[in-house]
């Protein structure tokens, strides 16, 4: 009796495993027009690279949220080429800004900025470097002698 039943079951459960259709059917995508043409624009050269130590300037230190949001802003608002960062270390908002690998950077920037936000300092962080900040190849410098040849 055991084997008849476990015979019934084992012919059901093949029957039920074949109870799908075989059918290689059609497949109709459905996708905005608009997305053959981001899939034919070339990629672009991505800006980040990573991250190192670095320079930034430091324009805001206190506890007071709204007060650090305000000069980040106001920074942004004077100065709209250079990156911010609002840093929270418990109990302290602090507003730091650029991305320099060297403190000569800093310094420039420094400069700039002292006359509208102070006090501010330079501090040493980990900044972002991306393909922007890279150090392109000089031209190359002619010699007296090349000048000649023209």
């Amino acid at each position: 009796m055991k084997y008849c039943f476990l015979l019934l079951m084992s012919l059901v459960i093949s029957l039920s495993l074949h109870a799908q259709d075989q059918d290689t059917g059609y497949v109709n995508i459905h996708a905005d027009p608009r997305l053959a043409l981001v899939v034919k624009k070339p990629a672009t050269n991505k800006v980040f690279v990573g991250k190192t130590r670095g320079f930034r300037v430091q324009i805001y230190n206190g506890n007071d949220r709204k007060k650090a949001s305000q000069a980040k802003l106001d920074f942004m608002r004077q100065f709209p080429g250079i990156r911010s960062y609002l840093v929270y270390n418990n109990p302290q908002f602090r507003v730091r800004v650029g991305d320099f690998t060297s403190r000569k950077g800093a310094s420039d920037l420094y400069n700039k900025v002292s006359g509208s936000f102070n006090p501010c300092m330079i501090v040493p962080d980990i900044v972002n470097i991306s393909n922007k900040n890279k150090p392109k190849d000089k031209p190359k410098e002619t010699t007296e002698e090349e000048d000649d040849d023209q």
